[in-house]
């Protein structure tokens, strides 16, 4: 017999209920949506209606003269040697095909201080040139701008940047702009700044006939880093990603050169911290980039793939699965080390998910059995792991990222006993904690 009657605890509760629905609408849980790999910053002078092909052109050719066999690739990204071969596939496969998941023009830092006309024309002219991709289906998935930021030195040239260029990609008659955009704003302060370029970007949005374009917020201040919760607050809705802007940030604690780089303790800190801020909001945070680029003879481009893959392992050990591709040549190693993690990741994910969902498979039916090399089995009941309810999410978004990168089919799902439709309820919002 209960203690407490229905009524007394539904009266003593009531007052949570405007708090259940502040809780549901700050924390969303995952959207659910592919999350590129990474992100390609170019200087918007090289911006050109073939410039994800470019890419991928001259990815291939780093690929066939310095990569050309499994084992070749293997010493230079640290790829397992029992992986070698269905990675250095996998790469091939990706190089061939748009191995560009999402192209940011940079009119920052990578594109510098130019006399106002000639940043004008450019704003412009990477603009139509995205236009002319789009149209030619050369349009990668994901892309955008990068302007400059509000500061005040630099805020009307960055303004007046991001004018011209959206208005250029909408032009023809009132065109809607290709699907995909995303601009990002850098070098962020204070909140302020972010609600700002918010109210800013409804404007033009008004003005041009655009659909509310997502905002990425790059985190490069140490007064970012303090106020990111109020960074995120300020940002929504619109607001979908946080970028940590390596360098910037770390010369601004006084990091000296040589020690600068992504896993540098003051910029995990910071990443760690983006994450604490960003947690279950729906935005999802990204990593720096890798300063060491693949250029030059053989061992010069071995040595650039070999820190690039360090930093990404990295940064995925730590659940951070997108960055910033700087040059070409690093589509190498970022697709080659990604494969890897998540195929090392995928016999035991499978095994654990099939237990979970109730349809382990038998001690002579191992799911994990098509992803040789094989791995410690943890399928059947009881099993060794004891997995939770977050972990279980977990593990299923693992599988959907392999999903996403062409490592893993339904048919694979099937041997283990599961569906896309699984993945998808159990890597999404719905198993969120606050839900």
């Amino acid at each position: 017999m209960l203690t407490l009657p229905a009524d007394v605890t539904a009266a003593l509760t009531a007052p949570l209920a405007g708090l259940d629905a502040e809780l549901a609408a700050r924390f969303p849980g995952d959207p659910g949506t592919s999350q590129p790999v990474h992100t390609c910053y170019v200087p918007a002078d090289q911006v050109t209606a073939t410039i994800a092909e470019d890419w991928a052109a001259a990815a291939r050719a780093a690929f066939d003269a310095h990569a050309g066999e499994p084992s070749d690739l293997a010493a230079a990204t640290g790829v397992p040697a029992a992986l070698a071969g269905r990675v250095h596939a996998h790469v091939r496969r990706v190089l061939a095909g748009s191995p560009v998941a999402d192209l940011r023009v940079d009119l920052e830092d990578g594109y510098g201080v130019r006399a106002d006309a000639e940043e004008d024309a450019v704003a412009v002219a990477a603009a139509e040139a995205l236009r002319a991709a789009a149209a030619a289906g050369g349009l990668p998935a994901s892309y955008g701008l990068r302007p400059k930021s509000l500061d005040a030195a630099v805020r009307a040239r960055g303004l007046r940047s991001l004018d011209l260029f959206l208005t250029a990609l909408t032009a023809d008659g009132g065109a809607t702009a290709p699907p995909g955009l995303v601009v990002t704003l850098p070098k962020v302060s204070a909140p302020a700044q972010v609600s700002v370029f918010g109210d800013i970007l409804a404007e033009l949005e008004g003005r041009l006939g655009l659909a509310p374009i997502p905002l990425e917020v790059q985190v490069e201040t140490p007064s970012a880093v303090l106020a990111l919760p109020a960074l995120v607050a300020a940002g929504r809705p619109r607001l979908r990603g946080l970028h940590v802007g390596t360098y910037d940030y770390s010369a601004a604690l006084g990091v000296s050169a040589e020690h600068q780089a992504g896993d540098h303790p003051s910029v995990e800190l910071a990443t760690a911290l983006m994450q604490l801020a960003a947690a279950e909001t729906g935005v999802r945070v990204a990593d720096g980039s890798c300063n060491l680029l693949p250029v030059g003879d053989r061992a010069a481009v071995h040595a650039g793939w070999r820190r690039h893959a360090e930093l990404i392992r990295r940064a995925w050990m730590r659940g951070l699965y997108q960055g910033w591709d700087l040059h070409p040549a690093q589509l190498v190693s970022r697709h080659a080390t990604v494969a890897a993690c998540l195929l090392a990741g995928l016999p035991p994910a499978l095994a654990r998910l099939s237990r979970w969902a109730g349809t382990a498979a038998g001690p002579d039916d191992d799911p994990s059995a098509a992803f040789s090399p094989p791995a410690t089995r943890v399928s059947g009941s009881p099993g060794p792991v004891v997995d939770e309810p977050a972990t279980a999410r977990a593990l299923a978004g693992h599988v959907r990222r392999a999903l996403d990168a062409g490592l893993l089919d339904d048919t694979h799902l099937a041997t283990a006993g599961l569906t896309g439709e699984t993945i998808t309820r159990l890597s999404t919002a719905g198993d969120s904690p606050q839900h």
